[in-house]
């Protein structure tokens, strides 16, 4: 049966919205900080991000050639656990830098410095690279098959639609945050990565399920809490739980002085 045109728009829009929110946000979040510390690694963010986009294309298209169309659950579930791995390094790096007691004149040029790092920037790069990976092949088999039908203006119109809405949730994400002072954004972008790093876990547990390759305990939770994509699972709460609480340790003992980095920071002399 072939749909409707303004069908066919709805279900582009809607699926490159649901695959694309996650991306956006972290992709906007962390390139608003980075805007504001350290421009130039703004760059190796987009360029990873890029990457992810080419990538994506050319694994649709081995996924169709190799596997009819379907995708491979274990490879999103990689591709989940390595950017939440990152996304928790990053986001201790960051709250270590959020620390008020960090914010003295040599310690913040030291900041800037390690800002501008090799790491940092390969980290930004990765994560970009990830994010837009992690759903992108399938989003492309997803619009694919829905091209398929011969309904290309409207599918190129539904696309456009949720590319701008998109957009603008960017715009939105970049001009709140321009005003804000740099230890509340380190802090802010820090908590945000630590949630999407949990999430991340919580969907590769779930990926790893759909193979059976990870029992299935199913949780009742209450609408509000699914509606707001809490995993469904005991073994999806538990990992996503495990996350935070991995990265809550680190961000407490990363703000211990004794022995630490900020305790060696030199000391500034008065005249």
């Amino acid at each position: 049966m072939t749909q409707l045109p303004l069908a066919v728009a709805l279900d582009a829009g809607l699926i490159l919205l649901r695959e694309g929110l996650e991306a956006v946000l972290v992709l906007a979040a962390l390139g608003a900080l980075l805007r504001r510390a350290a421009p130039e690694q703004g760059r190796k963010l987009a360029w990873g991000a890029a990457g992810g986009i080419a990538a994506s294309l050319v694994a649709a298209l081995a996924f169709h050639l190799l596997l009819g169309g379907e995708h491979d659950d274990r490879i999103e579930a990689a591709t989940c656990l390595l950017a939440a791995g990152l996304m928790l390094w990053t986001g201790g790096w960051l709250a270590r830098r959020a620390d008020p007691r960090a914010w003295s004149l040599a310690l913040r040029r030291q900041a800037d410095r390690a800002l501008a790092g090799r790491r940092v920037g390969l980290a930004v790069a990765a994560i970009g690279f990830l994010a837009v990976f992690r759903e992108g092949a399938e989003t492309v088999l997803f619009l694919g098959t829905l091209g398929s039908g011969g309904q290309p203006m409207a599918l190129g119109a539904g696309l456009a639609v949720a590319a701008a809405l998109l957009g603008l949730l960017w715009r939105v994400i970049s001009r709140g945050t321009v005003r804000l002072p740099l230890r509340p954004l380190f802090l802010g972008t820090s908590v945000f990565l630590l949630v999407m790093a949990a999430r991340f876990t919580a969907a590769a547990v779930q990926e790893l399920q759909e193979q059976l390759l990870l029992p299935f305990s199913p949780v009742d939770l209450p609408d509000p809490l699914g509606a707001a994509g809490l995993p469904d699972s005991l073994e999806g709460l538990a990992a996503a739980a495990a996350v935070l609480l991995l990265g809550l340790t680190a961000f407490r003992g990363s703000r211990t002085p004794a022995g630490g980095e900020l305790a060696e920071a030199p000391q500034v002399t008065r005249s």
